[in-house]
Parts: C-alpha cells; structure tokens; sequence
C-alpha cells in the first residue's frame, strides 16, 4: 500500500521536505544535486504548460527523448518546444503567451519568471526564440534554464502524450502529463540536422547521433512513417534534399561519442559502431 501523501500548510514546510528528498535522490542515483533539482522544475513548468487537452505546443528535442525513455536518454539542460501552427509569430507573443500558461496555480508552490527572448534560433521554420527561465520556490530560485521554443514543424502523425515521473507524490502532486513531437518526426529533425551542409564549418552536433542511435534501438515507428516525415521535414525546411547517403561522423566525435553513449545507455558504444547502426537503417528506409 503506498504511503499517505502528507499535506503542507507553507511553502517554507513544502520546501524543506522536497529538498530532503532530492538530496536522497541525488545520493542514490549518483546524480547531481542540481541535475536532480532542474529536472524537478522541468516537471512543474511542463504540468503548466500542458494543463489542458488542446496544448498549443509539443515537447520536443532531447529532453523529450529523455521524458520518452527515462533512465537510458541522455541528461539535457533546457527543454525545447514546437509550436505547429501559429499565425504571424513574435518573439512578443509567444513570451505572452508562456508567461500566462505558466501563471497557472497548480497548489504546487512553484513559481516560474519567463525572461524576455535573449537568442533566435536559426533553424526554426517560421521563426523561434530561447527565453531564460527562472524558477522559485518559498521564494528562492530552485533552478534556472532555457525555454527554446520554434515555429511550423512539419508533423504528419499525432502526438503522443506521456506522463513524467512521480518526483511529488510524497505531496500528493501528480507528474505531469505531456504531448510529445511524434517519433517520426523527432527523427526527421535529428537527420536533417545531422545532415544540413556547413561549408567550411565542421558538424560539431555529436548529440544527433546519439538521439538517432537511441531512437532507432528502442522505439520506432514503421519505416514508411518514417519516410514521410522525413519528406514533410526537408520539403517544409528547404535547406537542402534528403541525402542519398548519410556522411560518417567526424573521427574526432570518438570519445565525446563514447561518453554520451555511456550516459544514455546505448549498446553502441563506439562511434563506428553506431554510425553502421545509423547507416543500415538509413539503407532500409530507402531501398
């Protein structure tokens, strides 16, 4: 029988209990504390934001990886959104827009400040801004990150929504319940941007063959699916065609790529290795 969540009449009382349990949770997972608290604030921003059935933006890049897969994706320091469909997108607006979704009371004690927009993001289709956020707690910061949020994903498959780990039952709060961007999808970002030309500039994105090699062992779509995405993604972003053939990695990715495999848990551990992975299944969607 699980415990009897207990009830705190402060924020002080609140605090204080979480903290104790963070620190366990840091202790035996071997996990930063400050990781352990982030990933608290990620859960409390995302129960705002998708507080409703209709949300009108998708988690997406490697922290929906993580949020899919848990224990094996690799740790992420922002959170990234998609927003689909959006008229006439401002940074203006969508910080509007963040800032009254996260306003939401939710009995949780949490407070979230959304800074103005302090980077655009380059690859965003029809716009897309990194705001700062800070989160509180009985009035102290808890934990600071980045809100990336971009505009016009080609998404031709329905989100999927997954629900986070319990960090706040001890308190009777549930996790929250997020859409993700379609696994299609999320794959046809991670190739195209694996695969943008860079001229003279070398691919220094190690992370894209990580996801790519984790997506591909643990869970995807059929390949036909897979190919679609892939076609609305290149068509909708026309920077350059969908590759005949995937490039292999920079040899210098080898122990960056070794050490990122060995966080998340893949079983291809080395950079040849997976690169093959990547390759083979490249070949099977277009033979």
């Amino acid at each position: 029988m699980p415990p009897i969540p207990q009830q705190y009449k402060t924020a002080n009382a609140f605090r204080r209990a979480l903290e104790d349990r963070l620190k366990n949770i840091s202790r035996v997972e071997a996990t930063a504390l400050d990781r352990v608290r982030k990933r608290v604030a990620f859960d409390r921003i995302l129960a705002r934001l998708f507080n409703e059935p209709n949300p009108k933006w998708l988690l997406k890049g490697g922290y929906a990886l993580e949020f899919r897969f848990q224990n094996i994706a690799r740790a992420t320091k922002d959170i990234d959104f998609s927003i689909p469909l959006m008229s006439e997108p401002t940074a203006e607006r969508i910080l509007d827009l963040l800032r009254v979704e996260v306003d939401k009371e939710l009995g949780d004690w949490f407070v979230f400040l959304i800074g103005a927009p302090m980077l655009e993001l380059d690859r965003a289709v029809y716009g897309g801004w990194r705001f700062p956020v800070e989160s509180r707690l009985d009035g102290r910061t808890f934990s600071k990150f980045h809100l990336d949020v971009g505009v016009g994903d080609a998404i031709i498959s329905q989100p999927e929504w997954r629900k986070g780990p319990e960090f706040l039952s001890f308190a009777g709060i549930s996790a929250a319940h997020v859409a993700l961007l379609p696994l299609d999808q999320q794959f046809a970002e991670k190739i195209h941007a694996y695969s943008i030309p860079r001229g003279n500039r070398q691919n220094s994105r190690t992370r894209d063959l990580v996801d790519l090699v984790l997506l591909i062992e643990y869970e995807m779509p059929d390949k036909q699916t897979i190919k679609k995405a892939l076609e609305a993604t290149f068509e909708r972003r026309k920077t350059h065609e969908i590759p005949a053939k995937l490039e292999p990695p920079p040899a210098d990715w080898k122990e960056i790529y070794r050490e990122m495999a060995e966080e998340c848990g893949v079983s291809k551990k080395a950079l040849d290795e997976a690169f093959a992975l990547l390759e083979n299944y490249w070949n099977e969607i277009f033979k």
